[in-house]
């Protein structure tokens, strides 16, 4: 559904360019012309208008909304830049130079130039973030209240060392341990952090583990409850903690009250949008409905209003299976 518009921007060239074309007896601009047959401009658009029609001019809209409901911002447009490259880099890994991915993509796309690719990246994330952003105003005060008082009336700061589950983390835990042995407070903490130099594979590695104001819903499940679990602050747990993720040492450096609600409510409306969309196929197409609404679309083709039309009859089936299947589930646990 998410497509560029150069090939509308043309289009609308040809359309609205009237100077220095050939013309018709009966107006019509000429856009080209074989053995003395004409093409005229609204034939174009006739033939454009079912084929890609809809879509483009819906495109047009959604990045229209998104434009007036997000301001293009520098970290948006390094992120555009971002994704940019590690499509480009993908490309290369396939044997591609970008040019000739893109146009392996562009029936997706409608790209054919980095510039493009990265205004196209940068514009869908601004329609993602109005739709979250939208979803995020419907979040009740008590919701984001009981995820506070779930994820962030608490803060951890602690240091982690995490290790692969493999033959050999057996024999680096048992001298990690032997490493920590006999050594409290101030002394156990910097012991704690030169091993996860030495010996983690976390993000955290290299500032010795070190992970700070941490909340319930960024930490995994089992490491909150053993930081949980420790009693007092500079002490480490002599548990290991097997995840996804591999094994993790952890060491609490303090527990602490976390910011005030006020001072979060933002950020939890935003996680709350963002857990309502994941889990709830439709309700991203639900809202973009709302914000295009919100905007008073109206179509003044009768063609592209039936596509819009039928695009919303589409969606509604679609929710209707989705339901189905839902209940259908519910019945068989």
């Amino acid at each position: 559904m998410k497509k560029t518009l150069y090939m509308l921007v043309g289009l609308l060239l040809l359309l609205t360019t009237a100077c220095g074309n050939p013309k018709l007896k009966n107006g019509e601009d000429v856009v080209a012309q074989i053995n003395g047959k004409k093409y005229t401009a609204d034939e174009l658009y006739e033939e454009l208008k079912g084929q890609y029609g809809y879509q483009i001019l819906i495109n047009m809209i959604d990045y229209e909304i998104a434009d007036r409901e997000v301001k293009t911002t520098d970290e948006l447009e390094k992120n555009a830049k971002e994704i940019a490259e590690s499509i480009s880099s993908v490309a290369e890994a396939y044997g591609y130079d970008l040019a000739t991915y893109l146009q392996m993509q562009y029936q997706i796309t409608n790209v054919t130039t980095k510039e493009e690719l990265i205004d196209f990246v940068l514009r869908d994330q601004k329609l993602s973030l109005a739709i979250e952003n939208h979803v995020a105003e419907k979040v009740t005060n008590k919701e984001a209240k009981d995820y506070y008082d779930e994820n962030y009336k608490t803060v951890f700061t602690y240091r982690e060392i995490l290790l692969s589950d493999n033959d050999d983390a057996e024999k680096t835990i048992k001298t990690i341990k032997d490493a920590l042995k006999g050594k409290s407070g101030d002394d156990l903490v910097e012991a704690f952090a030169e091993q996860a130099k030495e010996y983690s594979e976390a993000d955290s590695k290299d500032n010795g583990g070190l992970v700070e104001d941490a909340t319930k819903n960024t930490v995994p499940e089992k490491v909150w409850d053993e930081l949980n679990d420790l009693k007092k602050d500079k002490t480490y747990s002599s548990n290991e903690i097997s995840t996804d993720a591999g094994i993790y040492l952890v060491l609490r450096v303090s527990k602490d009250k976390g910011k005030d609600f006020e001072e979060v409510k933002d950020e939890i409306c935003s996680l709350i949008a963002q857990d309502k969309l994941t889990n709830d196929a439709a309700l991203s197409y639900d809202t973009l409905t709302e914000l295009r609404n919100k905007y008073k679309i109206v179509f003044k083709d009768k063609v592209l209003k039936d596509e819009y039309d039928n695009y919303l009859k589409e969606l509604e089936d679609y929710k209707k299976s989705l339901e189905e299947s839902a209940e259908n589930e519910e019945e068989d646990d």
